[in-house]
Protein backbone atom coordinates (compact mmCIF):
# COMPACT_ATOMS: atom_id res chain seq x y z
CA UNK A 1 0.00 0.00 0.00
CA UNK A 2 1.21 3.23 -0.77
CA UNK A 3 0.27 6.69 0.90
CA UNK A 4 0.31 10.41 -0.39
CA UNK A 5 0.46 13.17 1.52
CA UNK A 6 -0.41 16.47 0.55
CA UNK A 7 1.79 19.50 1.65
CA UNK A 8 2.04 21.46 -0.72
CA UNK A 9 -0.63 24.05 0.44
CA UNK A 10 0.44 27.59 1.52
CA UNK A 11 -0.57 27.42 5.11
CA UNK A 12 -2.36 30.68 5.05
CA UNK A 13 -4.72 30.62 7.55
CA UNK A 14 -2.29 29.12 9.74
CA UNK A 15 -0.36 32.42 10.18
CA UNK A 16 2.16 33.67 11.74
CA UNK A 17 3.02 30.09 12.53
CA UNK A 18 3.51 28.94 8.90
CA UNK A 19 5.52 32.66 7.67
CA UNK A 20 8.64 30.98 7.86
CA UNK A 21 7.44 27.04 7.67
CA UNK A 22 5.25 25.04 5.70
CA UNK A 23 2.42 24.69 8.59
CA UNK A 24 3.27 20.34 8.81
CA UNK A 25 6.71 21.34 9.99
CA UNK A 26 5.05 22.91 13.15
CA UNK A 27 7.06 20.85 16.27
CA UNK A 28 5.00 19.00 18.91
CA UNK A 29 6.41 16.55 21.32
CA UNK A 30 9.56 16.87 19.67
CA UNK A 31 9.03 15.89 16.14
CA UNK A 32 7.23 17.97 13.21
CA UNK A 33 3.51 17.06 13.01
CA UNK A 34 3.93 15.62 9.42
CA UNK A 35 6.62 12.97 10.91
CA UNK A 36 3.75 12.01 13.69
CA UNK A 37 1.84 11.28 10.70
CA UNK A 38 4.50 9.13 8.55
CA UNK A 39 4.97 7.11 11.80
CA UNK A 40 1.03 5.96 11.88
CA UNK A 41 1.22 5.40 8.14
CA UNK A 42 4.25 2.66 8.63
CA UNK A 43 2.40 1.16 11.82
CA UNK A 44 -0.68 0.95 9.39
CA UNK A 45 1.30 -0.94 6.80
CA UNK A 46 2.09 1.49 4.67
CA UNK A 47 5.48 0.49 2.40
CA UNK A 48 6.12 3.86 0.35
CA UNK A 49 4.97 7.36 1.55
CA UNK A 50 4.89 10.08 -1.40
CA UNK A 51 5.02 13.92 -0.20
CA UNK A 52 3.90 16.41 -2.63
CA UNK A 53 5.24 19.66 -1.40
CA UNK A 54 5.66 23.47 -2.73
CA UNK A 55 8.52 24.50 -4.69
CA UNK A 56 10.29 25.85 -1.67
CA UNK A 57 10.63 22.23 -0.56
CA UNK A 58 10.94 23.07 2.92
CA UNK A 59 9.60 19.58 3.98
CA UNK A 60 12.30 17.76 1.84
CA UNK A 61 15.03 19.70 3.22
CA UNK A 62 13.84 18.71 7.22
CA UNK A 63 12.86 15.46 7.16
CA UNK A 64 13.81 12.30 5.44
CA UNK A 65 11.54 10.01 6.61
CA UNK A 66 9.36 9.73 3.09
CA UNK A 67 10.39 7.33 0.56
CA UNK A 68 9.58 9.99 -2.34
CA UNK A 69 9.10 13.99 -2.65
CA UNK A 70 6.94 15.45 -5.47
CA UNK A 71 6.85 19.67 -6.49
CA UNK A 72 3.74 20.93 -7.24
CA UNK A 73 5.11 24.11 -8.75
CA UNK A 74 1.64 26.13 -8.33
CA UNK A 75 -0.74 26.10 -5.83
CA UNK A 76 -3.35 24.50 -8.11
CA UNK A 77 -5.93 22.93 -5.33
CA UNK A 78 -6.01 18.95 -4.64
CA UNK A 79 -6.39 17.57 -7.87
CA UNK A 80 -3.47 18.94 -9.47
CA UNK A 81 -1.01 17.84 -6.43
CA UNK A 82 -2.48 14.51 -6.54
CA UNK A 83 -1.84 14.62 -10.26
CA UNK A 84 2.28 15.58 -9.98
CA UNK A 85 2.52 12.19 -7.83
CA UNK A 86 0.11 9.74 -10.91
CA UNK A 87 3.60 7.90 -12.07
CA UNK A 88 4.02 6.54 -8.87
CA UNK A 89 0.65 5.08 -7.81
CA UNK A 90 -0.85 1.92 -8.99
CA UNK A 91 -3.77 -0.14 -7.70
CA UNK A 92 -5.17 1.06 -4.59
CA UNK A 93 -3.72 3.95 -2.68
CA UNK A 94 -4.49 6.40 0.71
CA UNK A 95 -4.47 9.79 0.41
CA UNK A 96 -4.35 12.07 2.92
CA UNK A 97 -3.87 15.56 5.02
CA UNK A 98 -0.29 16.45 6.93
CA UNK A 99 -1.70 15.54 10.31
CA UNK A 100 -3.28 12.91 10.68
CA UNK A 101 -1.63 11.36 13.71
CA UNK A 102 -4.55 8.83 14.74
CA UNK A 103 -4.58 7.54 11.37
CA UNK A 104 -3.76 3.80 11.99
CA UNK A 105 -6.89 3.33 13.65
CA UNK A 106 -9.13 4.10 10.20
CA UNK A 107 -6.83 2.53 7.29
CA UNK A 108 -7.53 -0.93 8.31
CA UNK A 109 -11.01 -0.39 8.21
CA UNK A 110 -11.07 1.55 4.93
CA UNK A 111 -9.52 -1.36 3.25
CA UNK A 112 -11.40 -3.80 4.31
CA UNK A 113 -14.47 -1.97 3.34
CA UNK A 114 -13.16 -1.26 -0.14
CA UNK A 115 -13.03 -5.18 -0.10
CA UNK A 116 -16.33 -5.71 1.29
CA UNK A 117 -18.60 -3.60 -0.92
CA UNK A 118 -15.89 -3.41 -4.16
CA UNK A 119 -15.83 0.06 -3.94
CA UNK A 120 -13.41 2.59 -5.62
CA UNK A 121 -13.33 5.29 -2.83
CA UNK A 122 -13.83 4.96 0.63
CA UNK A 123 -14.47 8.50 2.88
CA UNK A 124 -13.96 8.66 6.69
CA UNK A 125 -16.83 10.97 7.68
CA UNK A 126 -18.06 12.45 11.34
CA UNK A 127 -21.36 13.93 12.21
CA UNK A 128 -21.48 18.08 11.69
CA UNK A 129 -23.44 20.54 12.94
CA UNK A 130 -21.84 23.03 10.67
CA UNK A 131 -22.03 21.67 7.10
CA UNK A 132 -21.06 24.74 5.76
CA UNK A 133 -17.73 24.14 6.88
CA UNK A 134 -17.24 21.42 5.12
CA UNK A 135 -17.72 19.00 2.33
CA UNK A 136 -20.59 17.23 3.12
CA UNK A 137 -22.06 13.93 1.32
CA UNK A 138 -24.93 12.88 -0.55
CA UNK A 139 -26.12 9.50 1.00
CA UNK A 140 -28.21 6.83 -0.47
CA UNK A 141 -28.79 3.25 0.50
CA UNK A 142 -25.18 3.74 3.55
CA UNK A 143 -23.41 4.92 0.07
CA UNK A 144 -22.20 8.34 -0.81
CA UNK A 145 -23.62 9.05 -4.32
CA UNK A 146 -21.93 12.94 -4.34
CA UNK A 147 -20.36 15.18 -2.45
CA UNK A 148 -21.20 19.11 -1.83
CA UNK A 149 -18.68 21.44 -0.89
CA UNK A 150 -19.30 24.16 2.19
CA UNK A 151 -23.16 23.83 1.19
CA UNK A 152 -25.34 26.10 2.74
CA UNK A 153 -27.30 24.50 6.04
CA UNK A 154 -30.57 24.15 4.77
CA UNK A 155 -29.26 22.66 1.29
CA UNK A 156 -26.77 20.06 2.79
CA UNK A 157 -27.90 17.03 2.07
CA UNK A 158 -26.74 15.24 5.06
CA UNK A 159 -24.86 16.01 7.97
CA UNK A 160 -21.93 13.69 7.26
CA UNK A 161 -18.94 15.86 6.46
CA UNK A 162 -15.93 14.34 4.69
CA UNK A 163 -12.61 14.03 6.57
CA UNK A 164 -9.20 14.21 5.46
CA UNK A 165 -8.77 10.70 4.92
CA UNK A 166 -9.31 8.70 1.20
CA UNK A 167 -8.90 5.34 0.13
CA UNK A 168 -9.00 5.95 -3.85
CA UNK A 169 -7.58 3.48 -6.72
CA UNK A 170 -5.58 4.22 -9.80
CA UNK A 171 -9.28 4.67 -11.93
CA UNK A 172 -9.41 8.01 -9.60
CA UNK A 173 -7.53 9.54 -12.80
CA UNK A 174 -9.69 8.78 -15.49
CA UNK A 175 -12.30 10.75 -13.79
CA UNK A 176 -9.85 13.78 -12.96
CA UNK A 177 -9.22 14.15 -16.74
CA UNK A 178 -12.68 14.63 -17.57
CA UNK A 179 -13.29 17.92 -15.01
CA UNK A 180 -11.78 21.32 -15.14
CA UNK A 181 -8.74 21.60 -13.59
CA UNK A 182 -9.40 24.18 -10.34
CA UNK A 183 -9.39 24.97 -6.70
CA UNK A 184 -12.09 21.96 -6.11
CA UNK A 185 -10.93 19.93 -9.51
CA UNK A 186 -10.80 17.02 -6.60
CA UNK A 187 -13.68 16.83 -5.70
CA UNK A 188 -15.39 17.15 -8.60
CA UNK A 189 -13.92 14.23 -10.10
CA UNK A 190 -15.04 12.38 -7.07
CA UNK A 191 -18.61 13.19 -7.32
CA UNK A 192 -17.93 12.09 -11.26
CA UNK A 193 -16.63 8.81 -10.39
CA UNK A 194 -19.31 8.20 -7.54
CA UNK A 195 -21.99 8.79 -10.28
CA UNK A 196 -20.80 5.35 -12.12
CA UNK A 197 -19.72 3.70 -8.86
CA UNK A 198 -21.18 4.97 -5.13
CA UNK A 199 -18.43 5.06 -2.80
CA UNK A 200 -18.31 3.55 0.66
CA UNK A 201 -18.35 5.29 3.86
CA UNK A 202 -16.58 4.55 6.75
CA UNK A 203 -18.71 6.37 9.61
CA UNK A 204 -17.16 7.13 12.72
CA UNK A 205 -18.28 9.06 15.69
CA UNK A 206 -15.47 10.68 17.47
CA UNK A 207 -13.90 13.86 15.78
CA UNK A 208 -10.99 13.59 14.16
CA UNK A 209 -8.66 17.02 14.45
CA UNK A 210 -7.77 18.57 11.76
CA UNK A 211 -5.14 21.80 11.10
CA UNK A 212 -6.70 25.09 9.46
CA UNK A 213 -6.14 27.50 12.12
CA UNK A 214 -3.39 28.55 14.31
CA UNK A 215 -5.41 26.72 17.51
CA UNK A 216 -6.53 23.95 16.06
CA UNK A 217 -2.70 22.95 17.12
CA UNK A 218 -4.22 22.16 20.87
CA UNK A 219 -5.76 19.93 20.18
CA UNK A 220 -3.52 17.63 18.14
CA UNK A 221 -1.34 18.45 21.44
CA UNK A 222 -4.23 16.58 23.22
CA UNK A 223 -4.12 13.63 20.82
CA UNK A 224 -0.24 13.27 21.05
CA UNK A 225 -0.27 13.42 24.83
CA UNK A 226 -2.94 10.65 25.04
CA UNK A 227 -1.98 7.66 27.13
CA UNK A 228 1.86 8.50 27.12
CA UNK A 229 2.09 8.28 31.20
CA UNK A 230 5.24 9.51 32.71
CA UNK A 231 8.93 8.91 30.94
CA UNK A 232 11.40 11.40 33.27
CA UNK A 233 14.88 10.96 31.36
CA UNK A 234 17.75 10.00 33.27
CA UNK A 235 19.73 13.15 31.68
CA UNK A 236 17.76 15.28 33.16
CA UNK A 237 18.63 17.55 35.69
CA UNK A 238 15.50 18.10 38.46
CA UNK A 239 15.89 19.95 41.75
CA UNK A 240 14.95 18.12 44.73
CA UNK A 241 12.50 20.21 45.55
CA UNK A 242 10.49 20.48 41.80
CA UNK A 243 7.32 18.74 41.95
CA UNK A 244 6.23 16.45 38.78
CA UNK A 245 3.01 15.34 38.63
CA UNK A 246 0.73 12.99 36.40
CA UNK A 247 1.67 12.50 33.02
CA UNK A 248 4.62 14.45 31.79
CA UNK A 249 7.77 13.37 29.33
CA UNK A 250 10.97 15.23 30.32
CA UNK A 251 13.65 14.79 27.58
CA UNK A 252 17.81 14.38 27.70
CA UNK A 253 19.47 17.63 28.60
CA UNK A 254 16.25 19.36 30.29
CA UNK A 255 16.64 21.00 33.69
CA UNK A 256 13.99 21.60 35.90
CA UNK A 257 14.81 24.08 38.71
CA UNK A 258 14.33 24.44 42.67
CA UNK A 259 10.58 24.76 43.27
CA UNK A 260 9.02 24.42 40.06
CA UNK A 261 5.89 21.95 39.85
CA UNK A 262 5.10 20.54 36.33
CA UNK A 263 1.08 18.96 36.23
CA UNK A 264 0.86 17.01 33.13
CA UNK A 265 -0.35 16.38 30.90
CA UNK A 266 3.16 18.38 29.89
CA UNK A 267 6.15 17.81 27.41
CA UNK A 268 9.59 19.45 28.50
CA UNK A 269 12.20 18.80 25.45
CA UNK A 270 15.40 18.10 24.95
CA UNK A 271 17.67 21.02 26.55
CA UNK A 272 14.51 22.70 27.66
CA UNK A 273 14.19 24.79 31.08
CA UNK A 274 11.80 25.42 33.75
CA UNK A 275 13.00 27.81 35.90
CA UNK A 276 12.59 28.17 39.65
CA UNK A 277 9.04 28.72 41.30
CA UNK A 278 7.58 28.59 37.93
CA UNK A 279 3.85 26.97 37.49
CA UNK A 280 3.72 24.29 34.16
CA UNK A 281 0.25 22.69 33.58
CA UNK A 282 -2.27 21.36 31.51
CA UNK A 283 -1.00 20.17 27.97
CA UNK A 284 1.94 22.08 27.87
CA UNK A 285 4.54 21.69 25.07
CA UNK A 286 7.71 23.21 25.68
CA UNK A 287 9.81 22.26 22.45
CA UNK A 288 13.64 22.08 22.59
CA UNK A 289 16.00 24.67 23.70
CA UNK A 290 12.89 26.68 25.14
CA UNK A 291 12.79 28.23 28.62
CA UNK A 292 10.14 29.23 30.85
CA UNK A 293 11.87 31.41 33.11
CA UNK A 294 11.50 31.74 37.09
CA UNK A 295 8.03 32.75 38.79
CA UNK A 296 6.12 31.97 35.31
CA UNK A 297 3.02 30.48 35.04
CA UNK A 298 2.70 28.36 31.68
CA UNK A 299 -0.75 26.96 30.93
CA UNK A 300 -1.94 25.12 28.45
CA UNK A 301 0.31 26.48 25.69
CA UNK A 302 2.84 25.44 23.24
CA UNK A 303 6.51 26.81 22.82
CA UNK A 304 8.74 26.36 19.55
CA UNK A 305 12.25 25.79 19.80
CA UNK A 306 14.64 27.91 21.02
CA UNK A 307 11.65 30.31 22.23
CA UNK A 308 11.65 31.90 26.09
CA UNK A 309 9.87 33.90 28.58
CA UNK A 310 11.62 35.49 31.50
CA UNK A 311 8.56 35.81 34.21
CA UNK A 312 5.01 36.31 33.44
CA UNK A 313 1.66 34.68 32.82
CA UNK A 314 1.30 32.81 29.48
CA UNK A 315 -2.39 31.15 28.79
CA UNK A 316 -4.08 29.01 25.72
CA UNK A 317 -1.08 30.35 23.60
CA UNK A 318 1.37 29.47 20.62
CA UNK A 319 4.75 30.73 20.74
CA UNK A 320 6.78 30.68 17.26
CA UNK A 321 10.54 29.70 17.43
CA UNK A 322 13.14 31.95 18.38
CA UNK A 323 10.65 34.76 20.26
CA UNK A 324 11.81 36.14 23.27
CA UNK A 325 9.31 37.78 25.58
CA UNK A 326 10.49 40.08 28.62
CA UNK A 327 10.19 40.23 32.45
CA UNK A 328 6.44 40.37 33.75
CA UNK A 329 4.68 39.93 30.26
CA UNK A 330 1.00 38.60 30.58
CA UNK A 331 -1.01 37.29 28.18
CA UNK A 332 -4.55 37.06 28.72
CA UNK A 333 -6.69 34.21 27.86
CA UNK A 334 -10.19 35.04 28.71
CA UNK A 335 -12.70 37.54 27.67
CA UNK A 336 -14.84 39.87 30.00
CA UNK A 337 -18.47 38.15 31.13
CA UNK A 338 -21.45 38.62 28.35
CA UNK A 339 -24.55 37.72 30.60
CA UNK A 340 -22.71 36.23 33.33
CA UNK A 341 -20.83 34.11 30.42
CA UNK A 342 -17.21 34.27 28.77
CA UNK A 343 -17.90 34.65 25.49
CA UNK A 344 -15.88 32.98 22.39
CA UNK A 345 -13.03 34.92 21.38
CA UNK A 346 -12.24 35.63 17.38
CA UNK A 347 -9.04 36.15 16.29
CA UNK A 348 -8.06 38.63 13.10
CA UNK A 349 -6.03 35.90 10.85
CA UNK A 350 -2.73 37.16 9.51
CA UNK A 351 -2.73 37.62 5.57
CA UNK A 352 -6.19 37.32 5.95
CA UNK A 353 -8.66 40.27 5.99
CA UNK A 354 -11.78 38.61 7.88
CA UNK A 355 -11.95 37.37 11.71
CA UNK A 356 -12.40 34.07 12.82
CA UNK A 357 -14.16 32.33 15.51
CA UNK A 358 -11.98 30.07 17.30
CA UNK A 359 -14.76 27.97 18.97
CA UNK A 360 -12.82 28.85 22.28
CA UNK A 361 -13.60 30.81 25.48
CA UNK A 362 -9.85 30.01 26.37
CA UNK A 363 -7.56 31.71 23.83
CA UNK A 364 -4.40 33.87 24.73
CA UNK A 365 -1.99 34.93 21.92
CA UNK A 366 -0.51 33.42 18.27
CA UNK A 367 3.08 34.82 18.05
CA UNK A 368 5.43 33.95 14.97
CA UNK A 369 8.93 33.54 14.63
CA UNK A 370 12.04 35.65 16.46
CA UNK A 371 9.87 37.83 17.73
CA UNK A 372 10.99 40.42 20.77
CA UNK A 373 8.94 41.80 23.57
CA UNK A 374 10.22 44.00 26.43
CA UNK A 375 9.18 43.72 29.85
CA UNK A 376 5.69 44.66 31.50
CA UNK A 377 3.91 43.79 28.10
CA UNK A 378 0.11 43.01 28.58
CA UNK A 379 -1.72 41.12 25.22
CA UNK A 380 -5.01 40.74 24.92
CA UNK A 381 -7.02 37.56 24.20
CA UNK A 382 -6.87 36.42 20.43
CA UNK A 383 -4.38 38.95 19.50
CA UNK A 384 -1.66 37.69 16.53
CA UNK A 385 1.60 38.91 16.13
CA UNK A 386 3.91 38.16 13.06
CA UNK A 387 7.36 36.88 12.74
CA UNK A 388 10.38 39.60 13.26
CA UNK A 389 7.76 42.05 14.93
CA UNK A 390 8.94 44.01 18.19
CA UNK A 391 6.41 45.05 20.93
CA UNK A 392 7.80 47.60 23.35
CA UNK A 393 7.95 47.42 27.17
CA UNK A 394 4.77 48.83 28.93
CA UNK A 395 2.96 48.24 25.81
CA UNK A 396 -0.75 47.18 26.09
CA UNK A 397 -1.36 44.84 22.61
CA UNK A 398 -5.35 45.40 22.03
CA UNK A 399 -5.04 44.47 17.92
CA UNK A 400 -2.47 42.12 15.83
CA UNK A 401 0.57 43.29 15.22
CA UNK A 402 1.42 42.71 11.32
CA UNK A 403 4.88 41.11 10.67
CA UNK A 404 8.03 43.08 10.46
CA UNK A 405 6.37 45.77 12.85
CA UNK A 406 7.47 47.77 15.96
CA UNK A 407 5.06 48.78 18.25
CA UNK A 408 5.43 50.51 21.38
CA UNK A 409 3.95 53.64 23.52
CA UNK A 410 5.52 57.08 24.29
CA UNK A 411 5.70 58.33 27.34
CA UNK A 412 6.68 61.68 28.67
CA UNK A 413 9.40 61.26 31.74
CA UNK A 414 8.97 64.55 34.09
CA UNK A 415 11.48 65.30 37.03
CA UNK A 416 10.60 67.84 39.93
CA UNK A 417 12.72 69.24 42.22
Amino acid sequence: MKAVILAAGQSSRFKPLSENRHKGLTEVLGKPIIEHTIEELRNAGVDEVIIVQGPDKYIEDQIDSADHYIVQEEPKGMGNALRQAEHLLDDDFLVLTPYRANASKFFRPMIEKAEEEDSEIVFVSTPTEEPEKYGILEMEDGKAVDMIEKPDPEEAPSNRKVVGMYLLNESFFDHLDEVEEWEYQFEDALSRQMEENPASVLEIEEETNSIKHPWDLFSVVEELMEERGQNISKKASIAGSAQIKGDVIIEDGARIFENAVIKGPAYIGEDAVVGNNSLVRDHVALERNSTVGANTEFKNSVMQPSSSIHSGFIGDSIIGRDTHIGAETVIANRGFRENGERPEIESDLIGKDNSKESGRSFLGAIIGDNVDIGVNVSIMPGVQIGSDAKIGPGTVVKENVETEETVYVEQEQVKKE
